[in-house]
């Protein structure tokens, strides 16, 4: 055995004589600092190696017994220590009153303080510079005289115990620094404790003086330099060094040894090499850094010292869409940084921000830490100082059960005040009057931050959920319930159904958009895309993977993707097996309900999530189990939630539907439909409490029932279900209000009838062929799906026009007349309302199935007769108050008289405007389905035959039977009119507010479900946002209407003069603006609502009326020529239909992705095989054509669509012509026609003035037509397009002039503060939108676009003066210097500078290009080079604006800024001056230069002159050849 190896292994190992430190016994008391240190050795105190758990300075005292009952634990892995005291004892007499106070001889604590330290990690530690002036060598410099000292009582430094291990070099450095203040070495802790702390002046005391501290005066112990740069109190981390305080204390020292006049060289030699703005701008922080250091270290007691004095970023920043700038990321990120320190109660509400600078560096918060003050070891106010999010994550993985269910009580409640405060914040209304000094409110950045990837929450719930403690489970349960915000998802997906017939679920994980590319134009509103691959969700082995598992999938990418999407990773993290075991083990109901909500919350996520659960083995079993474990008698809720989670799994996929029936999952969730009927008598008897629970559950099963009716099945199960459904089918009675049960029953009753729409869809068209053989069919063989008979349609039509009775109802006859309107019962009112809705909607499916808009074949067909109950159906409209009638109108021997001076239809909007979000949508949705009843009643009438049309006019009908067969439609233009007026301003105001949701290109802020990402008021899942959906899709159904009635309010025919025609429901322009605004707020799944808005834009009346409007707009601009073109009826249609496809191409489209495969669960079910239909078989063909066919998912997802539009969607046609991959079209006609037929329509809606073309920057807009000519020239080489072109060229150039002058009006505020804040802000809002800064708003790589069009413009212009107006707008002073820069130099590398037009000729004010003066250096020597190397010479010939541009830059900055950019001027100066010398022929150049700018006033310009030619002697450093160069030029002036 070597040498070394015996002395490890030796008793004392590799150094006796440490070890014999550390094993000496307890001395009987402490001794005191300086006799420790005397009686030490060196290696006890640098360098030495102490045991893992004691110290090497153990208290003697006899040990005692601790005052608590149990110790308390910090965190699992650290075992069971005790804990320390704490921080502050010992200080001001504290520590010997506390010795008094606990005289027990048993009492361990401070025994346990210094022996039972937990084991600490070994922390990765980078290179450490504290050595550097040992390795270098040279001698410190003398100090820089500072104040006099002063004694400071108690100011000390605390090292931790690794800074021990220092060379003694650096810890002498240190004791220099401090200049021999005392200092408390911390004994492996981080704490203060007895016998725990060595004085770093005895450590010096035990070492021979070097070279270094011979120059340092130590003063007496205790006594520190009180300065301000260095603070009260410092912390240093172990083995950490203080380079910066070495450096700083040199570059004092240098300083010390200067002049002032030295000093002042120095700076100004510095600030001469500099940008002036970057001194500005250094000199400003150092101002605010100056400011924000005043009354450090005074007050540490207050909350908010630290981060409030930092510049507060308010949420107003952020909510822009398509803001990418780096300031507006900037605040948001300083928002939520913030809260790191926050600090909250056990409520949830905010306490203050702590000072930690641990906290605010982003380290980790261990559970010891925590349990200093926790508590169940303080007394008093047990959490008076409140806890960090990150603390409440880190005490979830305590010892001690009850620490673990605060913490996760303590997270939940946080979670649900940050989900109610989000909930309770408009949209964008009440950010702006946020005011953070009087209360906290940005509950925003809170979540956020809950949610972001430090805190690691998701990662802490998972170990959680693990626990054996049921408390513990329980409240971990609470936690992600909330994360998943179920509750507030619920409640929009609750809305959504009881406003939305056959409407589509919405998943809810979060998405961001696709970056904009080259190939769309750099247009924003790209597709949606997941935050985490749906790969991720689900881990997927392969044969190999047993080996190589652990390095291929970790804890870590667990960790990653739950930061990108929470709920993904709970399901990475395998919840799903631990809530099916926990669903088997029979948990309590409480834990039994969070756990089925949790479920709800992954199912609603995503198909991958839903097919998670699916393949999970035994969830569905155990789910399903749950729904008849407790019989018939009792309904919890949980079951309720189960249905719920079978009627979501079910809406994904028809397969899975087919699963579900056919292993008999759906009869086991309708089992209560299956009971004996009863009465409703019986059923208000049971109790309030009962009624909730049961309606609630019905309500549930009718909409599993409902998804699975729309894929075809359990259509057979009516006749099953019918007696029990019947109950819900008849006006409600009195005793229903009595019982205050009014609003349960109405909920049963309108999804019943919801219900029975869905089956209505199910029939067979009444006069197919096929349904007159067959009148019975039940099951189509061909496709497997289910058909509902009309043998059973007409019952169910004399129920439903019982609820047409509308004096027969409660609540909804005051409703009618506008007397007796209040908001006393508007709850009551609104359930009613839903209820006649969907009543409404069912009887418009059944007419939908009498006569449809078009047959299979596309032809239309006179009906040979109509069933009777469609007249009594139009009967029940007409004569129960439902429209408005004209007095005139004689009624025979209708009782329902009373109804004609007042209408439903007024009460609903007057609900619709004086009513909160429920009753407006209510309203709304009744209004709509009363629209779409109406229209079907006209249309299956009117598609009668003549003899029925005779025999309905002959009928006892009387005038109602008149007015019934000319139409429904002539009795509510009043009433519609109404309507429309009233909805068009609340559309106008409500597209504005839905386009600031994305935050930078996401839904969202935070990671989390639907709800959960985080945007103010709930964005996207806010029900505000539904409303607006609803009112649009009710706006464009009036105008349709409006359209298709014969002699229509609107004439498009006439031009512009048929907004002047008296009886006009609505202006053509008023229409356009609606639809485009419209088109704004259209969510996924409402592509239908888009197609109507793309048929009422893009008809061909429309670009009628907008040609007009050109060539009346045109007219007042001053054009160099008039227009004179004029488009034919061909062109019309021509560019109508381009146009539409190319919108619904671009826009609409979904993105192709790979089928998704239910495995598993879906495909192991034995489905019975059904036989494919041969194409040669007309009648099963004709018959399927005859009976809609079913849907194959009722769920939309927000990724792989481009819902909803950007802004400036509208601009897509003119940059589809740079299409070179060709995936608009493979056609280049039909992208040159859309590209033409898009001008006409830009210039069109720019004449009218349409509201969201206005609110579009101009950015875009300069753009786009850049964009149009990049590619090819062939827009510019017809007439019509070109002046088209240069018309929006002129008219853009006007806006930016505007936006100019009042952008340098708010740079003009911000010099006087006599001028008002209106100004201010206004220039703020054109600073952040309008001004042109390509770079920042469009894309990161715009310069490598304006060099593609220079190359494009130099190849194929030939001087084309439009071109070159395009390509001259890039060198705006407004540009940014970087998109300058690269326009110029691809410009001059080209050699086409001569071809760009003149000064005057270009796009907006000459002043736009050339104030302010040039500043940017690099932007100035490109043009002083291009000036040296000839590419100007013909430009100055031709007098193109780049020789203007140049001389005039060039000039100011030479003759009239300031000192700052010396060197770069004398640098410009001496390059004219030499390319003068050579080329003889740049004299008239070097003239113009030097004549730039002076007065024409003789005096004057002569002085000015010769000031100017002192410049050039001066930048020519005695140069004699320059300097006779400057004679010259000045002798050919005349001077």
């Amino acid at each position: 055995m070597d040498a070394p190896a015996k002395r490890r292994h030796q008793p004392g190992g590799a150094h006796p004589t440490r070890r014999k430190v550390v094993e000496e016994p307890f001395h009987p008391a402490a001794p005191t600092p300086a006799a420790a240190a005397a009686a030490a050795p060196p290696s006890r105190l640098v360098g030495a190696i102490v045991e893992k758990g004691f110290t090497a300075a153990a208290p003697s005292s006899a040990p005692r017994p601790s005052v608590l009952p149990f110790p308390v634990a910090r965190h699992r892995s650290h075992g069971p220590h005790w804990g320390p005291v704490a921080k502050d004892a010992g200080k001001d007499g504290d520590g010997e009153e506390d010795d008094e106070m606990d005289t027990d001889e048993t009492d361990y604590q401070q025994v346990a303080v210094a022996a039972a330290g937990p084991v600490r990690r070994k922390e990765k530690k980078g290179m450490d510079f504290s050595r550097w002036r040992e390795f270098v060598g040279d001698a410190p410099p003398k100090r820089q005289q500072g104040k006099p000292t002063q004694a400071k009582k108690h100011s000390e430094l605390k090292i931790d115990a690794g800074a021990v291990t220092l060379s003694v070099g650096a810890a002498s450095a240190r004791v220099r620094e401090l200049e021999g203040g005392a200092m408390h070495i911390d004994s492996g802790n981080a704490r203060e404790g007895p016998g725990a702390a060595i004085s770093v002046s005895d450590v010096v005391s035990k070492k021979p003086m070097n070279q270094a501290e011979s120059r340092v005066e130590l003063v007496k112990p205790g006594e520190v330099r009180n300065s301000a740069s260095q603070g009260e109190r410092m912390e240093l981390d172990g083995g950490e060094s203080s380079m910066e305080a070495e450096i700083n204390a040199e570059n004092m020292a240098r300083l010390a040894g200067m002049s002032a006049g030295e000093i002042a060289e120095a700076q100004a030699d510095i600030i001469n090499k500099m940008n002036p703005a970057l001194v500005e701008v250094l000199r400003r922080r150092g101002r605010e850094k100056s400011g924000g250091t005043k009354g450090v270290g005074m007050d540490k007691g207050t909350e908010n010292s630290g981060p409030q004095k930092a510049k507060r970023a308010t949420p107003g920043d952020w909510l822009m869409a398509g803001e990418h700038s780096g300031r507006s990321w900037k605040a948001w990120s300083e928002r939520v940084e913030r809260i790191r320190s926050c600090r909250f109660t056990l409520d949830g509400d905010v306490l203050g921000f702590q000072s930690s600078q641990g906290q605010q560096d982003g380290k980790k918060t261990h559970a010891e830490n925590v349990a200093e003050r926790d508590f169940l070891r303080t007394e008093g106010d047990p959490a008076a100082v409140g806890y960090t999010i990150n603390e409440a994550v880190a005490l979830t993985r305590s010892m001690v059960p009850g620490q673990r269910v605060l913490a996760l009580q303590l997270l939940a409640s946080i979670l649900n005040r940050a989900l109610q405060s989000l909930h309770k914040m408009d949209l964008l209304d009440n950010v702006k009057e946020m005011d953070f000094n009087d209360k906290f409110h940005d509950w925003q950045s809170v979540w956020a931050y809950a949610l972001g990837p430090e805190p690691e929450l998701v990662l802490s719930l998972r170990m959680a959920l693990d626990d054996n403690h049921d408390s513990v489970v329980l409240s971990c349960a609470k936690v992600i319930n909330a994360m998943l915000s179920f509750e507030f998802n619920e409640s929009y997906f609750e809305s959504s159904e009881r406003v939305v017939d056959h409407g589509k679920d919405i998943c809810t994980a979060p998405v961001f958009r696709s970056k904009p590319d080259l190939d769309g134009g750099f247009l924003e509103g790209g597709f949606w895309k997941y935050n985490t691959k749906p790969s991720n969700i689900l881990l997927q082995y392969g044969d190999n993977d047993e080996d190589e598992g652990d390095e291929k999938h970790t804890i870590q990418d667990d960790v990653v993707v739950s930061g990108q999407d929470v709920a993904a990773g709970f399901i990475r993290m395998g919840i799903l097996p631990r809530i099916c075991f926990l669903l088997e083990m029979d948990p309590p109901p409480v834990l039994e309900d969070y756990l089925v909500s949790i479920l709800v919350a992954l199912a609603r996520h995503s198909p991958q999530s839903a097919d998670a659960i699916l393949n999970c083995p035994r969830l569905i079993q155990s789910v399903t189990k749950l729904l008849s474990k407790q019989g018939s008698m009792e309904i919890r809720a949980s079951q309720i939630k189960g249905v719920t989670l079978l009627k979501v799994l079910s809406k994904y996929n028809r397969q899975t539907c087919l699963n579900f029936v056919n292993r008999g999952v759906f009869q086991q969730a309708m089992w209560h439909w299956y009971r004996k009927a009863g009465t409703l008598e019986d059923w208000v008897r049971s109790g309030k409490e009962q009624c909730k629970l049961s309606s609630a559950m019905m309500v549930e099963q009718l909409r599993f029932w409902r998804s699975c009716i729309s894929y075809g099945f359990c259509v057979t199960h009516f006749a099953d279900l019918f007696p029990v459904l019947c109950l819900w089918l008849s006006p409600p009675n009195k005793k229903l209000s009595e019982h205050n049960v009014l609003v349960e029953f109405s909920s049963v009753a309108r999804e019943s009838y919801i219900v029975l729409g869905a089956l209505a869809q199910r029939l067979p068209l009444l006069h197919s062929v096929e349904q007159l053989a067959k009148q019975d069919v039940a099951v189509s063989a061909s496709r497997y799906m289910e058909i509902w008979s009309w043998s059973h349609v007409v019952p169910m039509v004399d129920l439903a026009l019982s609820w047409l009775r509308l004096n027969d109802i409660p609540y909804v006859c005051s409703l009618i007349s506008s007397q007796n309107r209040n908001t006393k019962h508007m709850l009551e009112v609104s359930y009613l309302i839903l209820v006649i809705a969907s009543v409404l909607g069912m009887l418009n499916s059944i007419l939908e199935r009498i006569s449809a808009d078009a047959t299979y074949d596309g032809k239309s067909y006179s009906l040979p007769w109509i069933p009777d109950f469609v007249p009594k159906i139009g009967l029940g409209i007409i004569g129960n108050g439902f429209f408005s009638i004209s007095g005139t109108v004689a009624f025979g021997n209708l009782d329902h008289q009373t109804f004609c001076s007042t209408s439903l239809v007024q009460g609903l909007c007057y609900m619709r405007c004086h009513g909160n979000v429920d009753v407006s949508l209510s309203s709304i949705s009744c209004l709509q389905r009363l629209m779409q009843l109406s229209w079907s009643v006209d249309r299956v009438i009117q598609g009668a035959t003549k003899s029925c049309s005779e025999h309905l006019n002959e009928s006892k009908t009387g005038a109602a039977g008149k007015l019934l067969g000319e139409g429904i439609s002539s009795l509510w233009h009043d009433d519609l009119l109404h309507l429309l007026t009233s909805l068009l301003p609340m559309i106008s105001s409500q597209w504005s507010i839905l386009q600031n949701i994305e935050v930078f290109g996401r839904g969202g802020p935070a990671p989390g479900v639907g709800f959960g990402w985080g945007a103010c008021g709930g964005g996207f899942w806010s029900l505000k946002c539904l409303l607006a959906q609803l009112d649009s899709q009710l706006v464009l159904e009036l105008f349709k209407n409006f359209s298709s009635a014969p002699g229509g309010p609107v004439t498009l025919n006439n031009g512009v003069n048929s907004d002047n025609v008296t009886n006009t429901a609505v202006k053509a322009s008023d229409r356009i603006s609606s639809s485009l605004r419209v088109s704004l707020i259209a969510g996924p799944g409402q592509i239908s609502m888009m197609e109507k808005a793309f048929d009422i834009l893009f008809g061909p009346s429309i670009l009628k009326y907008l040609k007009s409007s050109i060539h009346k707009f045109a007219s007042h601009m001053a054009l160099a020529k008039p227009f004179e073109w004029d488009i034919t009826e061909d062109e019309y249609l021509l560019f109508s239909s381009v146009l539409n496809s190319h919108f619904r191409s671009r826009w609409l489209s979904i993105k192709k992705k790979h089928s998704d495969k239910y495995a598993g669960n879906n495909n192991s079910t034995n489905v019975p095989k059904i036989p494919e239909t041969l194409e040669t078989i007309q009648e099963e063909t004709e018959l399927t054509e005859a009976v809609n066919e079913p849907r194959s998912t009722l769920v939309v997802e927000w990724a792989h669509q481009r819902l909803p539009l950007p802004v400036h969607w509208i601009l897509s046609a003119i940059c589809c012509i740079d299409d070179p991959k060709g995936i608009l079209s493979t056609s280049a006609n039909y992208i040159l026609d859309v590209s033409r037929a898009g001008l006409i329509f830009l210039f069109g809606l720019e004449a009218i003035s349409a509201a969201p073309c206005l609110h579009a920057p101009v950015i875009w807009k300069m753009h786009a037509l850049s964009v149009s000519i990049r590619s090819s020239m062939d827009l510019l080489q017809e007439d019509r397009s070109r002046d088209i072109f240069h018309a929006l060229q002129e008219l853009y150039g006007q806006h930016l002039d505007i936006v100019c002058q009042k952008y340098y009006i708010s740079h003009s505020v911000k010099e006087d503060d006599n001028v008002g804040m209106a100004n201010l802000e206004e220039g703020k809002e054109i600073s952040r939108l309008e001004i042109l800064r390509f770079h920042e708003k469009i894309h990161g790589s715009y310069t490598t676009f304006v060099e593609s069009l220079v190359e494009q413009f130099a190849a194929v212009s030939y001087g084309d003066a439009i071109f070159g107006r395009q390509v001259a707008i890039y060198l705006h002073r407004m540009v940014e210097p970087a998109v300058r820069l690269a326009a110029w130099n691809a410009l001059s590398n080209a050699y086409v500078l001569e071809l760009l037009p003149p000064l005057d000729k270009c796009i907006g004010n000459m002043e736009g290009y050339l104030e302010p003066l040039e500043d940017d250096e690099k932007i100035l020597e490109s043009y002083a080079k291009s000036w040296t190397s000839g590419v100007l010479d013909k430009a100055a010939q031709r007098d193109s604006m780049a020789y203007t541009l140049v001389k005039h830059h060039l000039s100011g900055f030479v003759f009239q800024c300031s000192a700052s950019g010396k060197t770069l001027r004398y640098k410009v100066v001496k390059l004219l001056l030499r390319c003068y010398a050579q080329k003889r022929h740049h004299e008239a150049m070097l003239k113009s230069f030097v004549l730039q700018g002076i007065a024409q006033d003789p005096e004057r310009s002569s002085n000015e002159l010769d000031q100017r030619f002192e410049i050039l002697k001066d930048a020519c450093e005695m140069n004699s050849s320059l300097l006779a160069e400057v004679q010259r030029l000045k002798a050919s002036l005349g001077q």
